[in-house]
């Protein structure tokens, strides 16, 4: 009889235990399972701080992507889905895109240079071309980059500007041609690299064909392509 209750009482007791591992363990968790949560926004929140925010949520945060981001931070969250506010079940995975930063660019090496093939390969490398400023040099070539700015090996961001220092050539002083004939006037302007522009005939005394003024002036400062105007006598 003994033996009887107490399979009773152990029967009993399995049962109050079962009911009270149901309501509490098993019942939540299946009513758990089921509820609808809304996606937190972790867009432009480090990824650290994002996954714990998730996980309040009874969500799980899954980095699939690390891309270049020229706006968002490295280590910030770039995209998530499902999107913000959107209705899921607890336990749903938000797949994460994460900021690798600013993509950067190196300035190249362009000292020497053709100006206008440095431009194509500043653009080619999706930076921009800032201010351009000539100076004269006895060693690079007109027309040639005499060097950057930032210089080479400076890392910048895709979109930043390079600025150039662009060679006029060798320093030279405008010769004078006054009083000489014309056609020895632009041998002379030839030689020198400089362009013989226009030629105006005027009245005055002298030589037919002689020089009797010169833009620029004897002594100014010119450059090899330079035009030179001459007036003669007609």
């Amino acid at each position: 009889m003994k033996r009887i209750y107490l399979y009773i009482i152990t029967i009993i007791a399995f049962f109050v235990a079962g009911v009270i591992i149901a309501n509490l363990i098993i019942m939540p968790t299946i009513v758990q399972m089921g509820k609808e949560i809304v996606v937190p926004n972790v867009c432009n929140v480090p990824l650290e701080t994002a996954i714990q925010e998730l996980k309040k949520e009874n969500l799980e945060g899954v980095v699939i992507e690390r891309r270049y981001d020229q706006i968002i931070e490295e280590g910030k969250v770039i995209i998530q889905s499902p999107l913000p506010d959107a209705s899921v079940k607890a336990g749903r995975i938000i797949n994460l895109t994460v900021s690798l930063g600013p993509q950067t660019v190196t300035v190249p090496y362009l000292d020497g240079i053709d100006v206008e093939k440095g431009k194509l390969i500043i653009k080619r490398l999706g930076l921009t071309i800032g201010t351009i400023d000539s100076l004269f040099s006895d060693s690079i070539a007109q027309n040639k980059i005499i060097n950057t700015v930032p210089e080479p090996g400076v890392a910048l961001k895709k979109g930043d500007a390079i600025s150039l220092v662009v060679s006029k050539g060798i320093k030279m002083k405008m010769p004078n041609v006054t009083g000489k004939n014309v056609s020895e006037a632009q041998t002379i302007l030839k030689r020198m690299g400089l362009v013989a522009g226009e030629v105006t005939e005027i009245e005055g005394s002298g030589a037919k064909g002689s020089v009797v003024v010169q833009n620029p002036k004897p002594g100014q400062e010119v450059s090899p392509g330079d035009t030179i105007r001459l007036m003669v006598i007609k």
